[in-house]
């Protein structure tokens, strides 16, 4: 009887979300201003929902590579990465999730938990953290946080399940240290309980964190906790930043990644010194996926062989860029053949420098293709909204094995990433790069990279390629980088970039065109021939000459004009192409072409000054 009342107060909440997430839907449809109207009545989905077709879902895996080791088919190849590292992740976890303690009742306790612990929540639980205070140091890390008796709430115990899942006991593998004590208690918790000094009525969601210096494994943390946001609920506050966080330490957080955490929540963090010496009741708790977790996400991944481009963590990355404010790339070298944008990491380090890092930027600088080159640091002081803008610029990715190169969940789609050395670490940033759906360079040809010498490692001295620093052949780097630089041509999101981004000209082309004017050059006269496009250079100079001896001319820096080019529907015929092409050589003016009606038979070309800066016109 009991379990019937569960089940059927389990279908009521569930009617209530649906509700919920139908007035929300139909609130968005009658307003004006929201964003997500082309995605109504579309029945898009994550993947993990029950009745989600393949096609709807999010992800957009696929497996180019051989389906050899694991697996028999591509069917089998395609559906094991789902499973070990896109949203069908989060589905397993979902289905695995059973009652470890069940309320008899309304306003009792919930405790439920995925497979072996790793996920868990729970509904009016109680935590005694009176023991905190009696530690002298301070801790991480630790098992014996709780013990029995102190986490508990007023419901029927499944003793036997919680025994079976509570086999992974490691500090970040699971939640089974802590959720092993639980125990039933006799009074009901909630805010007139007597056991509660601090009765917790937002949704509070505990987190043991790995290391917060390393991009790499602090990242593990802010990727388990956007997943367990999936596996927590589809409900419509699923993603509200109105929540706690309760660090499971009792050191003070401090990491140059910390603004990270205003993508979660708008409150400030807590740890357990918040509640040291008080028994501690919570109307929603969440036990996040952890970060080391055994085949979890994403350092312990294992991910069969060919496959690549998960949706869980392309969504992953484009969450925190949106929550970060971080602008996409709206915007490319204001020239008429864009340049692939280059941005090498560099490492001011003991350990994994580039010994001739300047003779390879200059061999990117005098390369025949004009990259845009840039080199950077990123320090722990260096802001880390400025250090996601500026992989988001980014075309091309190069660094050293190191935790920085984490920055490529965060490149643009079609950017690569090129590990220039991985230290005989080869899977590391290779299989991050291929679950984010990023293009992976490294070096391949040993004879032309140079150690300083065999690296010692610090614990016991012997010979390690992580512990030396390195010089390379110019001509092989560039000859990776040219590989890098074309998949990023040949990628169709960033031709679909190219095509959608207004170019800019600078008042020069406005000054040359004023020159032909007063030279009696005629729009037909340029429909003759090209070599005016040819000869710009040689024809703007003769003419600026002559024009700023007379009067001078406003610089650049002080105008900037946005120009409209108006044609009929013959779109690219020779003239326009000409004048296009003209117009193309120079920086500041905007150009956009725009249709007349059909009935203009003749093509009009007009020059339209929008707006400037600075007072002259």
């Amino acid at each position: 009887m009991e379990t019937r009342i569960t089940i059927f107060l389990h279908k009521i909440i569930s009617l209530l979300i649906l509700k919920e997430v139908l007035y929300e839907a139909q609130k968005c449809h009658n307003s004006n201003s929201c964003i997500y109207k082309n995605v109504l009545n579309t029945g898009l989905c994550w993947g993990y929902e029950t009745n989600c077709p393949q096609h709807l879902g999010y992800s957009n895996a696929h497996c180019p590579g051989d389906h050899k080791g694991w697996v028999s088919s591509k069917h089998q190849q395609l559906q094991t990465f789902f499973n070990q590292a896109d949203f069908g992740f989060v589905k397993q976890q979902i289905l695995s999730k059973t009652a470890i303690c069940e309320p008899a009742a309304d306003g009792e306790s919930l405790l439920e938990c995925s497979s072996y612990l790793q996920f868990c929540r729970g509904k009016n639980l109680y935590l005694d953290f009176r023991d905190v205070p009696a530690r002298k140091e301070s801790f991480r890390y630790k098992m014996d946080v709780l013990k029995k008796g102190q986490i508990g709430g007023k419901c029927k115990l499944d003793k036997l399940r919680l025994h079976s899942e509570a086999t992974h006991q490691s500090p970040l593998q699971s939640w089974a240290p802590e959720i092993q004590h639980f125990e039933e208690i006799s009074d009901l918790v909630n805010e007139e309980s007597q056991i509660c000094d601090v009765f917790i009525d937002k949704p509070t969601f505990i987190m043991k964190i790995d290391a917060t210096v390393n991009m790499y494994h602090h990242f593990c943390d802010f990727f388990n906790l956007y997943t367990s946001l999936h596996v927590n609920g589809t409900h419509s506050k699923m993603f509200s930043r109105d929540i706690n966080i309760l660090i499971w330490e009792t050191y003070a957080y401090h990491s140059n990644f910390g603004v990270t955490w205003s993508a979660f929540t708008q409150n400030p963090l807590m740890n357990l010194r918040t509640f040291q010496g008080k028994r501690v009741c919570f109307r929603e708790v969440v036990f996040p996926l952890l970060p080391r977790m055994i085949f979890g996400l994403y350092y312990n991944t294992p991910i069969v062989w060919g496959c690549k481009e998960s949706g869980l963590f392309h969504a992953f990355s484009k969450f925190i860029l949106h929550r970060l404010k971080i602008p996409n790339r709206t915007a490319i070298d204001q020239v008429a053949k864009p340049k692939i944008k280059i941005l090498l990491l560099s490492r001011n380090t003991q350990y994994r420098r580039i010994l001739n890092e300047q003779a390879l930027l200059d061999a990117l600088k005098l390369s025949p293709r004009q990259y845009s080159v840039k080199r950077v640091e990123f320090t722990h002081e260096t802001d880390f909204r400025h250090q996601l803008r500026m992989i988001q610029d980014t075309d091309v990715f190069i660094g050293m094995h190191g935790a920085g190169l984490t920055h490529l969940l965060f490149l643009p789609d079609w950017a690569a990433v090129f590990e220039l050395y991985n230290c005989a670490d080869e899977h590391c940033y290779a299989d991050l790069a291929r679950l984010r759906g990023i293009h992976y360079q490294t070096w391949t040809n040993p004879v032309k990279l140079k150690p300083q010498d065999e690296g010692h490692h610090p614990s016991d001295g012997g010979p390690h390629a992580k512990f030396t620093n390195y010089s390379f052949d110019t001509e092989e780097f560039l000859r990776i980088v040219d590989l890098a630089a074309n998949h990023v041509t040949n990628h169709a999101a960033y031709r679909h970039m190219l095509s959608h981004i207004r170019e800019r000209y600078g008042i020069e082309s406005v000054i040359y065109l004023l020159a032909w004017t007063r030279n009696r050059f005629s729009w037909l006269q340029l429909t003759r021939s090209r070599k005016h496009t040819v000869n710009w250079p040689k024809n703007f100079t003769l003419t600026e000459t002559k024009m700023t001896q007379k009067r001078p001319v406003p610089s650049s820096k002080i105008l900037e004009l946005r120009m409209k080019l108006f044609q009929t529907r013959k779109r690219e015929n020779f003239m326009t192409a000409v004048v296009k092409s003209v117009f193309q050589r120079k920086g500041l003016v905007e150009v956009e072409w725009i249709p007349l009606p059909a009935s203009l038979e003749i093509l009009v070309l007009v020059l339209v000054v929008m707006g400037t800066k600075g007072k002259e016109k």
